[in-house]
């Protein structure tokens, strides 16, 4: 019997001994995931990027750009001093950042992003871009001297943004020329619900009646360049000629909410304390209130610094009642509509909320027989194709009026009243020239910033009975009243003929609807 305090000894086991293995590590499923598609997401933007790049090096390049109004950088001329001083390397970027493949589908793509993910405004959100002041903060400043009218100056030197301005704009460099700057009046604004407001380079942007508006904001100013200017055509032209100012007012005048008519000048006032610094003899017409009447139609776009049609339909009805000449109702026009337009509000702002409300532009062709001929600023005859209205652009619907701002038209009706109109106008005076075919026996249009020709002997040597000012609010207390006393004085005592006599109306507009 074993003694249990005896202890036992285990043999040794003959066996060789081994290392003990290292446990095995459980793979991370999701690690490895991640790593997968990390690589997956990096190859496809690698892909992206290469190819995107080729098709930036392959696909034509954009030269203009219709939403901002405006041709697109040039390649840059190459020298040695422009190369080692920068400007060239400076300027071919700029040129590839500019001029990339389907520019403005791009823009509108970039801001439509923005407009859906950008983030929430509140009801009251006010946006200041650049030194905008409420008017009794302004200080007054003297009006900068008129550039050269055929100089181009109104559209390329900076505006209040500081940023150039396309061409046609309608007196968009404004610098009050006077002390008197009027005060808002009662509030014109038609609809009292005002859902959302910004104000982006001196813009405003409103949501009203569920659409977006952008409007210039209007600074006032005392005129006194334009009425010394038409003062002194008034003593230079025969007194039978009928001499008559009708300034065309914006649409903050009508359009501006209450709470802000503080950053915005009655334009009301404002043409009234011009027109009294006009002598006798000159018939002043302000035509605000009779566009009030009408603010809750579209008688201004929403996307564009331009009136409708259907304003300047109103403004030339009071001007044809004060002239005391027929005027046909616009029911005897045929209306034609450009939908989905988009015009320079969306241009100089960029707003999204502009470009995804975009709105119909209608224009009115006359139901009467008329014939336009065309002639270049120095008055030389350009071409007659007998109409008064252009192509169609979407992304700029007013330039469907007269071609462009620059040419001199004639258009020649058949009304036997022995009455000649001229017009004197900018962008603004383009819209209303359709709707005195059935009030003129002749009618030319001029544009201030452009015309060559003497403005004394046009109006002695074509045998003008009626002199009309159709100019922005802009035009009237800005730089572009300093053309007006230009054309007064350029060319002084010379001859002006019609290179182009016509021996009647030849179009025959289509039936009104």
């Amino acid at each position: 019997m074993e003694n249990p305090e005896i202890k036992h000894i285990r043999e040794p086991d003959p066996r060789p001994r081994t290392q003990p293995q290292p446990r095995r590590r459980r793979v991370d499923r999701r690690a490895l995931l991640c790593s997968r598609l990390s690589i997956i997401c990096l190859a496809v933007l690698l892909l992206a990027f290469a190819l995107t790049s080729a098709l930036l090096l392959v696909l034509p390049r954009s030269t203009k750009s219709l939403i901002e109004k405006r041709d697109l950088a040039t390649f840059p001329k190459f020298t040695l001093e422009s190369y080692f001083s920068g400007d060239f390397t400076a300027g071919v970027a700029t040129w590839y950042d500019d001029t990339v493949p389907n520019h403005d589908g791009l823009k509108n793509l970039g801001n439509s992003f923005k407009r859906l993910f950008g983030l929430p405004k509140s009801e009251d959100s006010v946006q200041f871009v650049g030194k905008i002041d409420k008017i009794q903060d302004r200080a007054p400043a003297e009006g900068p001297t008129p550039a050269p009218v055929n100089s181009g100056a109104d559209n390329n030197s900076p505006g209040t943004a500081g940023a150039p301005l396309p061409a046609g704009a309608a007196g968009r460099n404004m610098t009050p020329d006077a002390s008197n700057l009027p005060a808002p009046t009662a509030d014109p604004f038609p609809n009292g619900a005002v859902e959302q407001r910004d104000i982006i380079e001196n813009i405003m942007i409103i949501k009203q009646d569920g659409h977006w508006r952008g409007m210039e904001m209007f600074a006032g100013g005392g005129g006194d360049s334009y009425a010394s200017a038409l003062n002194d055509l008034r003593s230079k032209v025969d007194p039978s000629v009928n001499i008559w100012s009708m300034p065309a007012p914006l649409p903050c005048q009508f359009y501006t909410p209450k709470e802000y008519k503080e950053y915005v000048a009655d334009q009301s006032q404002c043409f009234d304390n011009v027109h009294a610094k006009l002598g006798s003899g000159i018939t002043p017409l302000n035509v605000c209130a009779a566009l009030a009447a009408h603010a809750e139609e579209p008688i201004y776009c929403r996307t564009d610094h331009h009136w409708q049609p259907l304003g300047a339909y109103y403004a030339a009805e009071a001007f044809a009642s004060a002239a005391g000449v027929p005027f046909a109702d616009i029911g005897s026009y045929t209306s034609k509509k450009i939908e989905n337009s988009m015009g320079t509000m969306y241009a100089w702002s960029k707003s999204a909320d502009l470009l995804s409300d975009p709105e119909d532009f209608t224009y009115y062709l006359p139901g009467v027989p008329y014939s336009a001929v065309y002639y270049n600023q120095d008055f030389s005859f350009a071409w007659d194709d007998d109409d008064l209205f252009g192509a169609e652009i979407p992304e700029d619907p007013y330039v469907v009026y007269l071609g462009s701002d620059q040419y001199i038209v004639k258009v020649t009706t058949e009304v036997q009243n022995g009455r000649k109109l001229l017009i004197m106008k900018d962008s603004y005076g383009n819209a209303t020239v359709p709707f005195y075919t059935s009030s003129f026996g002749e009618i030319y249009v001029a544009d201030i910033r452009y015309m060559e020709r003497n403005l004394v002997s046009m109006i002695r040597d074509l045998g003008i009975t009626d002199v009309v000012f159709t100019v922005s609010a802009f035009s009237v207390v800005g730089e572009n009243a300093g053309h007006i006393q230009t054309l007064i004085d350029q060319n002084a005592g010379e001859t002006v003929t019609d290179p182009y006599p016509q021996p009647g109306p030849t179009t025959a507009p289509p039936a009104a609807e």
